[in-house]
């Protein structure tokens, strides 16, 4: 059976850039992506894996989604720079990683979020200053908007990607007899033992 990573992570990875392409196209992160995704991941687990275990399995996943949303459900409850959306994409970027690696993945997410959050901050403020004295009246307003149309699905597609690349996929432990394998491939496709060895004169 392969590893789950094989499967999830590529799943994961064309999930958020296309909730990061339709963001920026449309200003939103679409609720079907992420719905879908999250619905994926965990059959995904459970068909490979089973219920689990905290490390593995839908167990894993869903608390890898538990990790990943529950911090920005907070921010969502607190204030409009994180949509509900947002938050979706995050469980199901959750599942798909499990535990622990959603961890990792948060972690990311939420530092090239707040990059993103402090470049547009800064990207606002430049403009403002450049507009008329007439169109300032509405400033207050706009520097709220923009707030909101953050496409914070760009930040969560760099912040997954970066933690598939960061923390890598498992790598299965030789078993037993895997050496011999390994020399038999070298040898033709003969194990160690039944490769005619050279006679010395």
């Amino acid at each position: 059976m392969p590893a789950p990573e094989l499967i999830l992570w590529p799943l994961i990875g064309v999930a958020v850039v296309t909730a990061a392409g339709l963001d920026l196209k449309q200003g939103v992160v679409p609720a079907w992506v992420a719905w879908t995704t999250l619905t994926a991941a965990l059959t995904l687990r459970f068909a490979l894996e089973g219920l689990g275990s905290v490390e593995q399995g839908v167990i894993s996943g869903v608390l890898g989604a538990l990790a990943c949303g529950a911090p920005f459900a907070l921010l969502a409850l607190t204030g409009p720079r994180v949509g509900w959306n947002d938050v979706k994409l995050l469980t199901a970027v959750g599942a798909g990683f499990g535990v622990p690696r959603a961890l990792s993945a948060v972690f990311l997410i939420s530092v090239v979020g707040a990059g993103a959050a402090l470049f547009f901050v800064l990207w606002n403020r430049r403009r403002s200053a450049s507009v008329s004295r007439a169109e300032s009246k509405a400033e207050p307003r706009a520097v709220v908007d923009s707030a909101r149309s953050i496409p914070y699905g760009v930040p969560i597609a760099i912040g997954a990607l970066w933690a598939m690349a960061w923390v890598g996929p498992a790598v299965p432990e030789l078993q037993e007899g895997a050496s011999d394998i390994e020399v038999g491939l070298m040898d033709g496709g003969l194990p160690a033992e039944e490769v005619e060895q050279p006679v010395l004169e």
